[in-house]
C-alpha cells in the first residue's frame, strides 16, 4: 500500500461507521475471506470498490458479499521504520 503511504507495522484507525459512505477510505470483508483497504461507493445495486494502486483491478460486489468494518479516520505511523522519513 505504499501509494497510500501505509507501510508494515502501520496502525490504521477506523471509525465504525457504514452508513452513507461515498468515495471514503474503508475496511471491508469479503465473503467472509479477505480483508481489504480500499475507497468505496455505495448504491442499492451494490458497493464498488476502488484501490488507490491503478494496477489494481475495481470490484464490484453485492451487498451479502462485502462487509464494511468502518471508515478510516487515520493512520498512526510505525515510529522507528525508515521509509516515513
Amino acid at each position: 500500500m505504499r501509494d497510500c503511504n501505509l507501510f508494515d507495522g502501520d496502525v490504521i484507525i477506523i471509525h465504525r461507521h457504514q452508513h452513507d459512505a461515498h468515495q471514503e477510505t474503508a475496511v471491508a470483508t469479503i465473503n467472509q475471506r479477505e480483508v481489504t483497504l480500499k475507497q468505496l461507493s455505495i448504491s442499492r445495486l451494490g458497493i464498488h470498490l476502488w484501490p488507490e494502486d491503478a494496477a489494481m483491478p475495481d470490484l464490484f460486489l453485492h451487498n451479502c458479499d462485502i462487509q464494511v468494518l468502518g471508515m478510516v479516520m487515520g493512520v498512526a505511523q510505525h515510529a522507528t521504520d525508515p521509509r516515513h522519513h
